[in-house]
């Protein structure tokens, strides 16, 4: 008797295991490859070094967050779940965003040697998240510095785009987001005139 309740509950267990729901994983850049291939003497083109991206404790997580309608709550899916931390994807998409709208390239995540970028930039994001059928929200301090430590320009940057209905849509959103901010701050530096103001 013991064995048959015991073989019982393995049965149960099992067919519980085989009809959880798969997690779905997604990845905050787009998957799209530069057109102009970085060769050996274009290295030292990469002007901006980006430091380790500032995040909010709240996006510490990989299930993806969304703000409900009263704009205090939030909720996260064990389903719907970054592919990688946020705070890892965030400065390679965003280097990505300022070298397509900059000019390939113009900036790099910074994993090597601090002294090979002239300037860096440094960001601490204040919100980024979405809500369903709402708008999906990029707010962010940035602050470029020469590589000796002259401050060049902080500026806090506040985006909204679209939400949707999704978690696709989310996702789509806030690369969306991040993508105009990169532009934002390529516009910046296209333009030595303003720099130091």
């Amino acid at each position: 008797m013991k064995r048959l309740l015991m073989l019982a509950v393995s049965a149960a267990l099992m067919s519980a295991c085989g009809f959880s729901k798969p997690s779905t994983f997604y990845v905050l850049d787009d998957g799209a490859v530069p057109e102009q291939s970085v060769v050996s003497t274009d290295a030292n083109r990469i002007l901006i070094g980006i430091e380790p991206v500032f995040m909010p404790s709240y996006l510490d997580k990989p299930q993806i967050v969304i703000r409900q309608a009263d704009d205090v709550t939030l909720t996260s899916s064990e389903f719907n779940r970054w592919a990688e931390q946020p705070a890892d994807a965030f400065p390679r998409v965003l280097a990505n965003a300022i070298s397509a709208r900059a000019g390939y390239p113009a900036a790099k995540q910074i994993n090597m040697n601090r002294d090979l970028f002239p300037y860096r930039l440094y960001v601490e994001v204040l919100r980024f998240d979405a809500s369903f059928d709402g708008q999906a929200v990029l707010d962010a301090w940035w602050t470029v510095m020469t590589d000796s430590g002259k401050l060049m320009r902080r500026a806090r940057t506040t985006l909204t785009v679209p939400a949707g209905k999704t978690y696709a849509d989310v996702v789509a959103a806030e690369r969306k987001l991040l993508n105009d901010f990169g532009a934002v701050i390529a516009d910046y530096a296209k333009n030595p005139a303003k720099a130091g103001k």
